[in-house]
This record gives structure tokens, C-alpha cells and sequence, in this order.
């Protein structure tokens, strides 16, 4: 009896240490309060001070060996973060998987979605600005290539809720999708998305680049699926309306394996700036001014008189990267997550396929990384101690941070 008593005693003084560690920690009132605006203004806790070391946190989720794994990350790749989620396209599972970041030390998945077919070798997303869904490019398995332009309905109110553990969770849907790929008699893929590769969007425009069809195709995309006025406000918008649907396409031997693209909104002449197999250091350039004609070769100012513009259908990357900082790098940050442009953070999120895993590391060690030619997987796998301020000496303790989002002024 003594044994058991001076047991029970140890175990009260344990949870009691729990408990005042849990009280010296407080939760915050709500990391999701469940509107949609919390989609797009919530922060990724101090966003502003640098991370002390290159690699800061990581979730990993997959088991098992292609093609036989399973897991909600397995084969990440393409990812795009708004507020303090992170949309993550698992290529070797079909879904799409949500990853809350709002502390940068230790993202935790929150949800995911898997469709094999329309969601089927998923390589890219891109989290519309409405918070409403996130856009889903499959390029579907060789040799077919059946891929997929995919809408993953996100809504607050209609696929998260608070699990008994006070989680925000999500249970994301895929509620349209269009397919523009069959094969012909000869057993050869045709259509506009064979191999969708990589998107972009702007408003509600996507543009997709397929890899096997040599296309770059833009769409219209859902301003968003809930209906905002008018007497069916409230209600889920038709599925007409709700389906990607074809604009305009340009299929031209310099997009051949197009696999990335980047759209500059920003200068007088809307262009796309598409990575392809047609050459190893340039991008080509695709005017899509004009939504239904898209052609090859961008309107850019004359450099000897800029008042004027010229056609350029083909630049080179270094060029890109020092003139237009808002397309920037194309090549080698796949596997860096997006970002809308105005958002800023210290934090970079790598995805790394083999394994299953999205790292929190450095911004400035991503960048570096980058700019030199070289894996950001080096970020993530801490290998960049020394090589950069962001590294820790490597006697230095580990620096746990128990809440990553700055306190109010006065708190």
C-alpha cells in the first residue's frame, strides 16, 4: 500500500507540473474563428525575425514505398501558403493536404482530401484569394497524362470544425473539375491539359502549363462558391459556375515539357513566363493580354526606348530574375511554397517528396539556396550550418519557441 501511494502521489505532482506548464502557455482564444477572412489575415506568428538556424520544424506523413504508401503527404511537391495554412499537392497519394503553420516550429497537418481520379498525380495548387477553395492541378499518370484542372472546396463554414481537443480540422472536398485530354486511335494522348503541370492564378483566371501537350491554357475560375447576394444568398453557386472552364490555349514547340509558370500582372501587358525542355536557361514568354488568344512572345518596353514596346518571345532566366522581381526565379523552387506577393515572412516551407515531409526553414537560407543554383532540400535538412548568418553555431541549444505568433502590444 505504501508502494502504491507514494505512486499515486509522484503521478499527482506530474500532472500538476502539466497543468502549470500548460497555464504558463496559454492557447490562444481561436486559430481559426471561423469566417473566411481568417484564411487571409491570419499571420504566421513573428513573421519578421529571422529563425537562428536553417531549419526550424518539419511534419512528416507517409509510410510504406511507392507505388504501395500511404499517409496525407506522401510525395509532397507543389505548395502554396495564405494566412497560416499551407495547401500541399501529395502527388504519390492523390490529395491534397492542409498543414497549419501558425507556429512555424511545428506545423500539424489539419486536413486532406484524396480523389484518384480527378486529383490523380496532383503536382500544384494555389489558394484562391476568396478562402474559399484552392485550385488543383493533376497531371495524371503516364502514358496517358489524363490530367486535371480541380476545385477543393475549403470553406470555414462548410468542411472545418473544432475536434474535441480544441483543433481547427478540415475536411476539404473536391466539388468540380474539368479534364481536356483523351487518347486518339493511336493510343497517343491529345488535348490541352495532357501532363498539367504547373498554375497560376490572378483573380479568377488559372493558367495552366501541360507538360505533354506543349500548352499553356488559361481558364475561368470561381470568383467564389458561395453566393453573396440575391436571393439565393448563402447557397453553394451552380456547378456550372463552379467548373474551370477554357478560355483560350496556345500550343507551340518552345513549351515543349513546359513544368513552370509565373504571371506578371503588374506591368502594362499581362505576360506568363513558362520554364520548358526548349531551353535549359531561358523561359518563353506568352502574352495573355488577351484571355482567349494567348500567343507566344510578350510586349516588353524597347530598351532603347522604352516608351515603345517590342514582341520578346524568349528571355533568359538570369534576365528575368534581375529585371522583373515579380516573376522572379522559375527553375529550382518546386518545391518551395507560394505566396501571394504582398505577404512577407522570415519562414520559407520546402516539400520534400520522398519522404512525405514540408519543413519550416529559413527564408534567407531558401533564398541563398536558390540564387546559388543549389537543393533547397539543403535548407531543410539543416545542412547550411555555417554558410549562412541564419545557421547556429553548432554548439548552440536548440531554441524552442512556444508561441510563434507576436503577443498584442501591452500583453
Amino acid at each position: 500500500r505504501a508502494a502504491t501511494a507514494r505512486v499515486m502521489v509522484a503521478a499527482t505532482r506530474a500532472l500538476g507540473f502539466v497543468l502549470l506548464l500548460a497555464l504558463a502557455f496559454p492557447r490562444a482564444d481561436s486559430l481559426h474563428d471561423g469566417n473566411s477572412s481568417a484564411l487571409e489575415t491570419s499571420t504566421v506568428g513573428d513573421t519578421d525575425t529571422a529563425p537562428r538556424r536553417s531549419m526550424v520544424g518539419f511534419v512528416q506523413d507517409c509510410n510504406g514505398f511507392p507505388p504501395r504508401q500511404s499517409g496525407t503527404l506522401c510525395g509532397a511537391r507543389g505548395a502554396y501558403k495564405r494566412g497560416h495554412y499551407l495547401w500541399v499537392a501529395a502527388t504519390q497519394v492523390d490529395a491534397v493536404t492542409v498543414v497549419d503553420v501558425y507556429r512555424p516550429d511545428m506545423p500539424t497537418v489539419a486536413g486532406s482530401v484524396s480523389d484518384p481520379v480527378r486529383l490523380k498525380a496532383v503536382v500544384a495548387v494555389w489558394a484562391h484569394s476568396s478562402g474559399e477553395y484552392v485550385v488543383a492541378v493533376a497531371r495524371g499518370v503516364r502514358p496517358t497524362g489524363f490530367g486535371h484542372v480541380a476545385i477543393v472546396d475549403v470553406r470555414p463554414d462548410k468542411v472545418w470544425h473544432l475536434d474535441t481537443f480544441g483543433r481547427y480540422l478540415a475536411e476539404p472536398k473536391v466539388v468540380a473539375a474539368t479534364r481536356d485530354c483523351e487518347s486518339d486511335e493511336n493510343g497517343r494522348s491529345v488535348g490541352r491539359l495532357c501532363g498539367a503541370r504547373a498554375v497560376a492564378v490572378v483573380g479568377d483566371l488559372a493558367y495552366v502549363a501541360a507538360e505533354m501537350s506543349n500548352a499553356v491554357s488559361v481558364l475561368t475560375i470561381p470568383g467564389f462558391l458561395t453566393v453573396k447576394e440575391g436571393n439565393n444568398k448563402g447557397n453553394d453557386v451552380p456547378l456550372s459556375l463552379a467548373t474551370p472552364s477554357f478560355r483560350g490555349t496556345i500550343v507551340d514547340a518552345r513549351l515543349e515539357g513546359a513544368y513552370a509558370i509565373a504571371v506578371d500582372s503588374a506591368s502594362r501587358f499581362m505576360t506568363a513566363y513558362v520554364a520548358s525542355r526548349f531551353c535549359k536557361s531561358c523561359v518563353v514568354l506568352v502574352d495573355v493580354s488577351d484571355p482567349d488568344n494567348p500567343i507566344v512572345g510578350g510586349l516588353l518596353p524597347r530598351p532603347d526606348f522604352p516608351a515603345l514596346v517590342h514582341r520578346v518571345p524568349v528571355m533568359e532566366e538570369a534576365v528575368v530574375v534581375a529585371t522583373n522581381p515579380a516573376v522572379g526565379r522559375l527553375r529550382g523552387v518546386e518545391f518551395v511554397a507560394r505566396t501571394p506577393t504582398n505577404e512577407f515572412s522570415a519562414f520559407a516551407f520546402v516539400t520534400t517528396e520522398f519522404d512525405g515531409r514540408v519543413s519550416t526553414v529559413a527564408a534567407e537560407c531558401a533564398r541563398a539556396s536558390v540564387d546559388l543554383g543549389e537543393s533547397v532540400q539543403y535548407c531543410a535538412a539543416g545542412a547550411r550550418r555555417g554558410l549562412y548568418d541564419v545557421d547556429s553555431p553548432p554548439d548552440e541549444g536548440y531554441e524552442y519557441r512556444p508561441n510563434a505568433r507576436p503577443n498584442a502590444v501591452g500583453v
